[in-house]
């Protein structure tokens, strides 16, 4: 009876252990795909991407954990951490303690002003809360691939951060106003959201033009309209948002243009493997088989978004039907944005 009742619990104990063993496999398996989509994205969207330079850590959280992939020191002084997962490129640990008790995560932030002893002073750490977490918070996110678009367009964040230039004018001259102000006064006047939304709809009338002189004249409309009510702004607001809209529109713009190449991406991507075997909520990217942008009209609708993700997403796509570089320029040369580079080849 005693023999019996030892291997029930020895039985219990396994499947235990097996069970945590198969939770924590799809997290490994989940930043596995996360940091090797890297590479894909350096070799189909934005060079650079997967530079080690430009490299940020990530920290992935439960409703009750934290697992941190490439940690630096000063994270691994600051909380006590122990390594779970190791291959070529990544190292996973479990953090004794949550990181924060905040109950969502997706972004990528750090700590700026005046130096602190802080984890992540001058040095962004990736943010996000599992797929899990993640319906809860947005149910509309229905499978860990479309989970990954939006862990990668804050990815593309900590690339930009880790730009010395970059950041240096940010903290400088930019994060002093932030994104909800802008957003604020386009809410809140009627004719600065008309004339945005007008802007928007020359960027997309751009985009549909066949010939590049034709796109040009359409640019040069847009530009006449942009000016005029940033005029207006200033007349009326006595504030010069100039600067701020073009670097948040360069921010995010270029964080949703990458969003939108992996769904390009994914339409052709073979299912992977090892998500598929650990991951019920992986779906083998069946949403983006056969893709059509028209879709989803809040990736470059004004009306439909915070209207400078949409414009901005729409200038960078302006940009590449035109030819014109400015991947090998923006966030390498600090604060010169989408519009510096579009205005300067008209």
């Amino acid at each position: 009876m005693k023999k019996l009742l030892f291997l029930i619990l020895t039985f219990i104990v396994f499947s235990c252990k097996k069970k945590t063993d198969e939770k924590e496999q799809k997290i490994f398996d989940r930043i596995t795909f996360i940091y090797n989509l890297k590479q894909d994205v350096d070799e189909n969207t934005w060079k650079t991407f997967n530079n080690k330079e430009y490299d940020v850590p990530l920290i992935y959280f439960t409703n009750s954990s934290s697992y941190i992939a490439n940690p630096t020191e000063k994270f691994l002084k600051t909380f006590k951490s122990e390594i779970i997962f190791q291959d070529q490129k990544i190292k996973i640990y479990s953090s004794k303690n949550r990181v924060d008790n905040l109950p969502f995560h997706m972004e990528t932030g750090m700590t700026l002003g005046d130096p602190t002893d802080k984890y992540n002073y001058h040095s962004p750490f990736m943010m996000c809360s599992s797929y899990e977490e993640t319906f809860k918070k947005i149910p509309s996110i229905g499978s860990t691939d479309e989970w990954i678009t939006m862990v990668m367009h804050e990815y593309f964040h900590g690339y930009q951060y880790k730009h010395k230039s970059y950041i240096e004018y940010y903290e400088k001259e930019i994060v002093q106003i932030q994104p909800d102000s802008l957003v604020a006064i386009y809410k809140n006047n009627d004719w600065f959201k008309k004339s945005i939304d007008e802007e928007n709809q020359l960027l997309l009338k751009a985009l549909g033009e066949k010939d590049n002189i034709s796109t040009k004249k359409i640019i040069k409309d847009f530009f006449s309209l942009r000016n005029k009510r940033r005029s207006e702004v200033f007349a009326k607001l006595n504030v010069d948002i100039s600067k701020y809209e073009k670097c948040y529109e360069t921010m995010e713009g270029t964080a949703r243009y990458i969003e939108f190449s992996l769904y390009d991406l994914f339409s052709k991507k073979r299912p992977n493997p090892q998500l598929l075997k650990s991951d019920t909520s992986y779906k083998s990217f069946q949403k983006f088989r056969n893709y059509n942008i028209n879709k989803d009209k809040w990736l470059y609708e004004s009306e439909m978004t915070t209207y400078f993700y949409a414009t901005g997403f729409n200038m960078a796509r302006v940009l590449d039907k035109l030819k014109i570089d400015y991947k090998s320029r923006l966030f390498k040369e600090g604060k010169v944005t989408m519009e510096d580079i579009l205005l300067e080849k008209l």
